[in-house]
């Protein structure tokens, strides 16, 4: 029979009182952690873990005893980690009286609407129970991180909302500041150019722009312009009179007529032929077109938001894209970054879409293994945020932990594989008489090294005591190695 400590660790994993304590140094650890969870044994397994890492932790098992805490302490605490059914409070009236202290919400319920409401109301992060005490201690570690914002919400909370408000957690400064452009914006209807690789969340940044617009109730149509046939491009965009073509049976409005009043949302624009780019131009300009097969003159009053994945700088210097439709389309550009610049955003979409396609499927599926997780971390991305989408939801479906395992190792091998045949191709152009067989090995090294030296560092969230750990050498070698490889954090 397990013990009620052997139980909890294999419920909720294991965390030395090392590793714990190591996050001191990045996290700002040592401080007021106040926990609202009536579930006695969690409280105790959690605080014990908790005051290894130098908190000063105070549980209670409901709000009303939270409130009492405060009141007698004379000041708030740093964080606030709360078990919501537990608490007995609504969690608005939970932010409205803690203020700026940070929210992180600790819950069995996994429902997404419950976990995008939480955040949306003020929650710094939500985690669903059982959880991984890793996963917690990245949470804690990102919510305390110095120069994190008092209130990451309060663009969202301050705006106008409108009930088509995608569901979308931004939890990077640079998604984030994207968010509060987009809000900005929403309201001045001026075009929007928003450029990033594909997979990355660019439909969803419109969606955000319309839905916090005076005309979020007006029609929002997307159209995907890779996927027309170039020769329907024109009469899907802009319609056709009865007769115009064979087929053309009756009149047929066009994607900007049923669009009037709102927006329309143009993704993948650099493939429009030059002849539509000349249309889409006239309607920048003064909001008027023709129906293919008329000659009278339509207008239109329709927010234009355009998307692409092209550099449509190379487009405009090719000759396949008109540089005055880009200027037009330009007036304020938004650049999605890819997911591997912004790693941090992993742990956060991987349980919003676990949580979002167990409640779809109306199935039950374990929390990703550390393992399975420090491989997403690693990882590259290529189809970016869709791309884990798709895995996630494979991982539900199927409960393939072990194929996606070996299918992510894979193909990081041949990764780093492809890196190293590079760099011996680049180094016989460069010495095409002779081949140092030693500098050759010294220079694969290096990279190997360097490689393994910034995954380990954002695996543990630049934490370089535990980097240093894991790596197993002493923390003063591995500040020599950053220092001597050049390497820094991503700016996202």
């Amino acid at each position: 029979m397990l013990s009620w400590d052997e139980g909890f660790s294999q419920r909720y994993g294991k965390v030395s009182a090392t590793d714990i304590r190591s996050q001191k140094v990045e996290s700002g650890l040592g401080k007021k952690l106040l926990f609202v969870d009536d579930e006695r044994a969690f409280q105790s397994f959690l605080t014990r873990n908790l005051r290894v890492a130098g908190f000063d932790v105070t549980c209670v098992n409901h709000w009303a005893e939270a409130r009492q805490v405060m009141k007698q302490s004379g000041s708030a605490p740093d964080l606030i980690i709360v078990e919501p059914l537990a608490a007995q409070a609504d969690l608005r009236e939970i932010f409205a009286e803690t203020g700026p202290v940070p929210v992180v919400v600790l819950s069995a319920v996994r429902d997404p609407q419950t976990i995008v409401g939480a955040v949306r109301k003020g929650a710094r992060d939500y985690l669903c129970k059982p959880v991984d005490l890793r996963r917690l201690e990245r949470a804690i570690s990102e919510v305390l991180k110095p120069g994190t914002p008092d209130d990451p919400v309060e663009s969202v909370r301050s705006a106008p909302r409108s009930k088509n408000q995608p569901e979308l957690i931004f939890c990077s400064t640079k998604m984030k500041q994207i968010q509060q452009v987009a809000l900005q914006i929403a309201n001045a209807r001026v075009p929007v150019l928003i450029q990033g690789e594909s997979g990355v969340g660019k439909d969803i940044i419109a969606r955000i722009i319309h839905s916090n617009s005076r005309v979020a109730n007006k029609p929002f149509v997307k159209v995907n312009c890779a996927a027309l046939p170039a020769e329907l491009t024109e009469s899907e965009l802009f319609g056709y009179q009865r007769g115009a073509f064979t087929g053309a049976t009756s009149d047929r409005p066009g994607k900007f007529e049923f669009a009037n009043g709102g927006t329309i949302f143009l993704d993948e624009i650099g493939e429009f032929r030059p002849s539509v780019q000349a249309k889409l131009l006239q309607v920048l300009q003064d909001g008027r077109f023709t129906r293919l097969g008329s000659n009278t003159e339509i207008r239109v009053n329709v927010r234009i938001i355009a998307a692409t994945n092209r550099k449509l700088d190379e487009a405009i210097t090719g000759g396949n894209f008109r540089e005055d439709l880009y200027y037009r389309l330009n007036v304020v550009s938004i650049d999605v970054p890819p997911l591997r610049d912004r790693r941090e955003e992993i742990p956060v979409l991987t349980d919003y879409f676990l949580n979002k396609y167990i409640a779809e499927y109306r199935t039950s599926a374990q929390p990703i293994p550390p393992d399975l997780m420090d491989l997403f971390m690693a990882f590259r991305w290529p189809g970016n945020v869709r791309e884990l989408e798709n895995v996630i939801r494979r991982y539900v479906v199927l409960q393939d932990a072990d194929g996606i395992r070996a299918e992510l190792e894979n193909r990081l091998s041949k990764e780093m594989g492809g890196q190293i045949e590079a760099l011996a191709e680049s180094y016989i152009h460069d010495n095409p008489e002779s081949v140092d067989l030693k500098e050759v090995s010294r220079r694969a090294v290096w990279m190997v090294e360097r490689n393994m030296i910034v995954k380990t560092l954002r695996k543990t969230s630049w934490n370089k005591w535990r980097a240093a750990k894991e790596l197993r050498v002493s923390y003063k070698t591995l500040l020599t190695k950053i220092e001597q490889y050049d390497i820094k954090p991503s700016p996202y």
